[in-house]
């Protein structure tokens, strides 16, 4: 894949285009086995540690955000509503904008990881750090905005080739069998 050009990018404060939050206290060892996503500060599997039976009542996470664990800065795009891990240090944020959508979540989660990588546990994000980090990212020229549309059609662009490469390995082993 070539190199992307940021040239014309500029700088946006993650606190000026997302909401910030942290979800209400909870701890995976108090659910049981279920079909929701339990999201906490992990660096691999989209964050999901677990899946959960939310309590009788209880209301879960509202999903199309993005989850950014506070020991790594490591972030995720969340399309599905879930149980965030809350309640401590180490509690996941989310950052939630109306125009998000799960290709521009996709694209915007990998800048804010690529960003964030000077973040570790002896030096954790909280609400204000990670709302007063920058982050690059591509601009309608003529509004000066951050460019939604770019960043649809990029990551459309990637499923496409990884759709088109998953096919073609099929044909393969279909035709080695």
């Amino acid at each position: 894949m070539a190199k992307v050009n940021t040239s014309k990018w500029r700088n946006f404060i993650i606190g000026e285009l997302f909401e910030i939050s942290r979800p209400i206290a909870r701890s995976q060892a108090k659910y049981s086995e279920g079909n929701v996503p339990f999201v906490a500060s992990g660096n691999f599997n989209n964050g999901i540690v677990k899946w959960c039976t939310p309590n009788v009542g209880e209301e879960l996470d509202r999903g199309n955000c993005i989850t950014v664990s506070p020991l790594d800065g490591s972030a995720f795009y969340q399309k599905k509503s879930f149980l965030g891990r809350g309640g401590a240090g180490s509690a996941i944020i989310m950052l939630r904008n109306d125009k998000l959508t799960e290709l521009s979540g996709l694209f915007i989660a990998s800048v804010i990881c690529n960003a964030l990588t000077k973040y570790s546990y002896a030096d954790q994000l909280n609400i204000q750090t990670i709302a007063d980090e920058i982050i690059q990212l591509p601009v309608n020229e003529k509004t000066r905005e951050v460019d939604w549309y770019y960043m649809e059609q990029f990551m459309q662009g990637i499923l496409n080739v990884a759709e088109s490469t998953i096919e073609s390995l099929k044909e393969f082993v279909e035709c080695t069998e």
